[in-house]
């Protein structure tokens, strides 16, 4: 059990940093409307964090098609190229 929470916390973190470097949300900081308070905003980019998934999609169906292909370059030992 400690294993799986240990898991799902590092996957969080990891999804966490890797959203904020590449800008799926911000955090900002401002006055609150009363003096002592202070207001907390997160802006989630909902069309960045879809195009990145899509990217990201597109590169993995393109490694796994090169992967699937046969590749003509390889030779198995004890046959000629030609």
């Amino acid at each position: 059990m400690r294993n799986l929470l240990t898991l799902i916390g590092a996957a969080t973190v990891t999804f966490a940093g890797l959203g904020w470097y590449l800008g799926w949300y911000t955090i900002e900081r401002a006055p609150g409307a009363t003096p002592g308070h202070q207001s907390v905003n997160i802006d989630i980019n909902g069309r960045k964090i879809s195009s990145d998934v899509r990217s990201g999609e597109k590169k993995v169906e393109k490694a796994v098609e090169k992967a699937l292909q046969p590749d003509s370059s390889r030779t198995v030992p004890g046959q000629s190229s030609h």
